[in-house]
């Protein structure tokens, strides 16, 4: 017996060394794995940006001098194909705008100007101050409530402010009228009606930065209001399913995305706004859903069909990361909202099931889930992040504390979607609209 159990131990030992041996191996072989996918999507990804990157340039070249540019679907040869890439974008474009899918050298340092210089003042003012609002004083909100459109039709399909809660600056609303307002808060007055075919419904077709008001219309075009003035795409660009339009800080560069992944940045000359680039911003096979900006501006975060985020980097063109769980998943829900916290630490994104992912950029990991089953349209950080708000379906906006979700405010008045939420300074307002009034409610004490 005990000769027998020497051997158990010995034939015990010899197979937890076994057993060790092939873990290890299976650890190498997951992290050899793992890189080689790493590799193939990069792969993918250039290959799909080289793609688009020809088919533009060919789209852009001439046949001749003053003709007009008109998009084309394959090049007829490899010459033909090599000259256009290399080709101006356009005939009567700055000479430095790219047909390649690259941003100009003199448009990325605007951009990082603008960065540098918010950067700065922005961390500089997400600080509390002493007569922040708390959240008692949140809980004893009530609503006052304003009418900026005077017509019968009720609803306001979207609203958006100008992206300095804490300046308390304009406001844009867009009803089922298909009007659109522009209200300034400060000095609460109405500055203009715009009356065109506006917003086809959506926080993610409407967006603003100042004076700059940039949308997407029920007939699917891309508009700029700009003081007064109707701005338009350049005719020789075609754009198709626009799911997401972005002004960026400089108020002079707008990104619009569309359905099949394309990402076009324009810049607004004139009375016009000129490509000045364009790039593929998914992966193969892959849909766009949603955008949206960094406050800095410098982080272009790409909402997909599969559920995931891609974070563009557009100082190195390059992308930064993708949020999300690895590997593919035929269940996942598309991302239809996007929100940046003014800190920029934190992103929040909606999908259509109504989910509300928290992430935390430094860490890229997601920090919170809150399901809402009735849906979500909207979703707002407070000035300095410390409050997270999100509108349902079913007409309530809920405030949570960030760091303790489970702690929530409820503001409820009256049925319908909510369309749009902003904070106003120090978190002592919050503005919402709501699908089935033409009311816009401010709520504070």
């Amino acid at each position: 017996m005990v000769l027998e159990l020497f051997d158990t131990r010995k034939a015990l030992e010899e197979t937890r060394k076994e057993l060790s041996h092939a873990l290890y191996q299976n650890d190498a072989a997951v992290r050899v794995i793992a890189r080689v996918v790493m590799e193939r999507d990069m792969a993918r990804r250039d290959l799909a940006n080289a793609s688009v990157s020809v088919n533009v340039g060919v789209s852009t070249t001439t046949a001749e001098s003053g003709s007009k540019r008109k998009r084309v679907e394959e090049p007829t040869d490899t010459t033909t194909a090599a000259a256009a890439t290399t080709a101006p974008a356009t005939t009567d474009a700055r000479p430095d705008a790219a047909s390649n899918g690259g941003i100009p050298d003199t448009i990325k340092k605007e951009l990082k100007d603008k960065w540098t210089s918010l950067s700065s003042s922005r961390k500089a003012n997400t600080k509390a101050t002493e007569g922040y609002a708390t959240p008692d004083d949140i809980s004893s909100f009530s609503a006052q409530k304003k009418s900026y459109h005077k017509t019968s039709a009720k609803g306001i399909v979207a609203m958006v402010g100008d992206g300095n809660a804490s300046s308390n600056g304009h406001i844009i609303t867009s009803s089922t009228d298909k009007n659109m307002t522009i209200y300034d808060w400060k000095e609460e007055k109405v500055l203009s009606h715009v009356s065109a075919k506006v917003v086809a419904g959506g926080v993610e077709l409407l967006h603003c930065v100042g004076d700059t008001v940039a949308m997407v219309g029920t007939d699917g075009d891309v508009k700029v209001y700009l003081n007064d003035k109707v701005i338009v795409p350049d005719e020789k660009v075609e754009l198709k399913d626009v799911v997401g339009i972005k002004v960026h800080p400089t108020g002079k560069h707008v990104f619009v995305a569309e359905s099949s992944g394309l990402i076009h940045l324009f810049e607004i000359d004139d009375d016009v706004m000129v490509e000045a680039a364009v790039w593929n911003g998914v992966e193969e096979e892959g849909s766009c859903t949603a955008i949206g900006l960094h406050p800095d501006g410098l982080i272009l975060a790409i909402g997909r069909k599969d559920g995931k985020i891609g974070l563009w980097d557009l100082n190195t063109e390059k992308l930064a990361t993708t949020l999300g769980e690895s590997g593919a998943s035929e269940s996942a829900s598309p991302v239809t909202t996007i929100g940046f916290s003014e800190k920029g630490v934190h992103l929040a994104a909606v999908d259509a099931e109504g989910t509300i992912a928290v992430w935390d950029l430094r860490k890229q990991k997601s920090i919170t889930s809150i399901r809402v089953p009735e849906g979500v349209a909207c979703v707002s950080f407070c000035p300095i992040g410390k409050y997270f708000a999100y509108g349902t379906a079913n007409g309530e906006v809920i405030v949570t504390i960030v760091k303790d979700w489970d702690k929530k405010i409820v503001l409820s008045d009256g049925k319908g979607k909510v369309t749009g939420l902003l904070w106003g300074k120090d978190a002592k307002s919050i503005v919402s609209s709501q699908s089935t009034s033409r009311m816009v409610k401010f709520w504070g004490n």
